[in-house]
């Protein structure tokens, strides 16, 4: 389901509180639990948890994790502090810190991960959880997702490639954590989130699922789950790696014994990846796309490969 910007800043912009409706099926429903890493991004945060709370689904388990933020975020999460399963503001080492702290308070069937200024799209969870009830097998779901605004504009759509065993560290499935959803017993194989990592712990969170699950665990729907926000304070810069994104891939190149990128099975690694990008893109999303995906990911690396 594609949506627009209209109807992306109408899901945000209340909460819609369907609790009593759900009573009936809250106990028959596999229970979500997603993890809110926070740090001063007051501006944004009331709508990632709008996001969260508006999903219409009956068995939301919702955990926020602050470092200790000085903004509003404190009164925005003592607004919703009856709708959230576990919070705390605390000062810690970062978001790798959070994540292992959230998720060791989750008792979900299914576990989630929602940066605080990011969103989840409507009807995101009743569509993973019919995925992983209807695929009894897979252990981990993921699909397509947008680019948008401060003012929850979309400015890009992304559609998910098809997952494969990774080579190297940006050899991932082009979804991220807006938009992957994995099982209690999943998360038991994957471990603590790597806190020598700022920028690429998605990248070495994916890394692991793929390779501790296996491709067939996987399921890629063609939904729209949620929506990566560009802004000016925001830590990812999608536009231009810096070069703590290159040191942490190379520390990912180690941590997995990958091929370096100067070797022939490295450069044949990285051409395959990028031949089978391209071609999904088009099939996905036609020439233009296409395209511009090419253009984008030659600007952010400065090379093809």
């Amino acid at each position: 389901m594609n949506f627009n910007s209209k109807e992306i800043q109408r899901f945000v912009s209340g909460f819609h509180d369907d609790s009593t409706r759900h009573h009936e099926v809250r106990n028959l429903s596999p229970k979500i639990s997603i993890v809110v890493p926070s740090f001063n991004q007051g501006r944004f945060l009331e709508r990632t948890i709008l996001s969260i709370l508006n999903q219409n689904y009956p068995a939301i388990e919702l955990i926020i994790i602050d470092g200790r933020s000085t903004d509003q975020t404190l009164s925005i999460i003592q607004k919703y502090e009856k709708n959230i399963f576990y919070w705390i503001s605390e000062p810690d080492n970062g978001q790798s810190e959070a994540l292992n702290k959230g998720f060791l308070k989750a008792t979900g069937d299914i576990y989630g991960w929602q940066n605080s200024d990011d969103i989840y799209l409507p009807g995101a969870f009743n569509k993973v959880s019919k995925v992983f009830t209807n695929n009894t097998n897979i252990e981990v779901c993921y699909g397509n997702w947008y680019t948008i605004n401060e003012k929850d504009h979309i400015i890009n759509k992304h559609y998910a490639l098809n997952h494969r065993i990774p080579h190297y560290p940006y050899e991932n499935l082009d979804a991220f954590n807006q938009t992957i959803f994995w099982k209690h017993s999943a998360h038991k194989r994957l471990g603590n989130f790597d806190p020598n990592l700022y920028q690429l712990m998605d990248n070495d969170f994916i890394i692991k699922l793929l390779l501790n699950e296996g491709p067939s665990k996987f399921y890629k729907t063609d939904a729209f789950l949620g929506a990566f926000r560009n802004h000016e304070e925001q830590k990812t810069d999608n536009s231009r790696s810096t070069q703590k994104y290159f040191d942490e891939e190379e520390y990912l190149v180690r941590k997995y014994n990958f091929k370096p990128a100067d070797s022939i099975i490295g450069k044949y690694y990285r051409l395959r990846y990028r031949l089978a990008q391209l071609f999904e893109s088009l099939k996905d999303g036609g020439v233009s796309y296409m395209l511009k995906r090419f253009v984008v990911e030659y600007k952010r690396r400065g090379r093809f490969i």
